[in-house]
């Protein structure tokens, strides 16, 4: 985001907030102010944004296209999914698949091509070798088990480098490479053991002309990444430490020995769906869970990157006609605003039961985002630690009823402000800082 100079009396009463990625403008105006009504509010306390705190820097969010198993993305889906004018999703990250026939490798361009012209990363997970690489073997009580032969790593290297060309090749830079989806829930795909991975990464990952991403865990299991991590040579190969959050509770998303040991080094949840995949995406007040999720993966987590699984289906962002789910905007109270160079600030992070606030700080404006899961309505008190003013206030709200709706240019001190969180909702905060 860059920063956004509030318009002299006289002009044009719309400025642009412009993305990061080259994509549509999502537009501010410059109308009368707005001073909310708490009079039948509950107390919701006082959030303080605290821009002196720093912690991990933001990639961005986005979710995966797989034409291999799903039909591609339309024109007008890219467009939802990577542009961020309204009912756009802003995602600013594409997952692809590593097919193991080269001969299907092509399905990926079109869609990674559009993705990367609006500024997104691309990265791409394999799920398996190709088959002449492949063994089976006898694993507890899985006598059909699948793995790489140990005879043939230098292949796999080469197999995977080989996307990597054939990518770059078709206009398409990858931002970084994984060596395996999820090697410790294979029943459908390979099975890699700790020992197994640490000879890859160490004796053949450096055969690959690109970053290179971690085995990425199906439940943050650490087991994988303790090993990396407390191994210098391994850990010196390995650019991105990915992982999955399918199951894994807000208590097992902290990782204190990334924390001590992995300076320098990215930390991305690269795959999940939230509360599941058999629900209607615009089921309400369900969709608030993603919300939290999000939330959860980083504050607790400090994740740098949120992807989620497919993103056109009936329980995604994206609907299968295309339109943005409920699912899709508790994301982009994220992935619309919060974007990638954004740097997680200091936020009190539950002023009351059922309130959850994260805060994100860039080029001198400051982007909180609060949740209300509770059955309550609060009035909320922010302020704005430090020497900075705050010069201009945007709110964006969905609830039941609402889509990211635009609650007015919230009225200020200078310092502190007051906005209403509905019961069972959802706000992007957007403030501008004074010159």
């Amino acid at each position: 985001m860059r920063k956004i100079l509030r318009p002299a009396a006289g002009l044009l009463a719309a400025v642009m907030l412009l993305s990061s990625c080259g994509s549509e403008p999502v537009k501010i105006r410059d109308d009368e102010l707005f001073t909310p009504d708490v009079s039948d509010c509950a107390d919701g306390g006082l959030i303080e944004l605290d821009p002196s705190e720093v912690h991990q820097t933001i990639q961005g969010f986005g979710g995966i296209n797989y034409p291999g198993w799903i039909d591609d993305l339309t024109e007008d889906q890219r467009k939802t999914a990577f542009l961020n004018g309204d009912d756009q999703l802003g995602f600013t990250i594409l997952r692809i698949h590593v097919d193991p026939d080269p001969n299907n490798w092509e399905k990926e361009i079109p869609t990674a091509k559009y993705a990367q012209k609006q500024g997104a990363l691309i990265f791409a997970s394999p799920w398996n070798p190709p088959d002449d690489m492949c063994e089976r073997f006898d694993k507890a009580d899985d006598p059909d088990a699948k793995r790489l032969q140990h005879d043939k790593y230098a292949d796999y290297a080469k197999h995977l480098n080989d996307f990597v060309t054939f990518m770059r090749d078709n206009g398409v830079e990858l931002y970084a490479i994984s060596i395996q989806n999820e090697p410790d829930y294979a029943a459908e795909w390979t099975w890699w053991t700790t020992d197994e991975i640490m000879d890859f990464i160490k004796n053949y990952s450096d055969q690959i002309d690109c970053k290179i991403m971690s085995p990425e865990a199906f439940q943050y299991k650490k087991n994988f990444y303790d090993a990396i991590l407390n191994d210098p040579d391994a850990l010196s190969k390995i650019d991105i430490f990915g992982t999955h959050f399918y199951g894994t509770q807000k208590s097992d998303m902290a990782y204190p020995l990334f924390e001590e040991k992995g300076e320098g080094k990215e930390l991305w949840m690269t795959e999940v769906y939230v509360p599941n995949s058999d629900s209607d995406a615009d089921t309400y007040p369900e969709a608030l869970q993603v919300a939290m999720n999000i939330h959860n993966a980083m504050t607790t987590g400090n994740m740098q990157a949120y992807v989620w699984w497919y993103i056109r289906r009936f329980y995604s962002p994206m609907k299968e006609d295309g339109t943005v789910s409920k699912r899709g905007y508790m994301m982009a109270h994220y992935s619309k605003y919060v974007r990638p160079g954004s740097v997680r600030i200091g936020a009190t992070e539950s002023p009351a039961s059922g309130i959850l606030c994260s805060a994100y700080s860039d080029s001198g404006n400051v982007v909180a985002v609060l949740i209300n899961s509770s059955d309550t309505k609060y009035s909320e008190k922010i302020s704005l630690k430090g020497g900075s003013e705050i010069g201009y206030i945007e709110t964006y709200q969905t609830d039941g009823t609402k889509n990211l709706e635009r609650t007015g240019n919230i009225s200020h001190d200078g310092k502190e402000f007051t906005v209403v969180m509905e019961p069972k909702s959802a706000m992007t905060v957007v403030i501008e800082l004074a010159e």
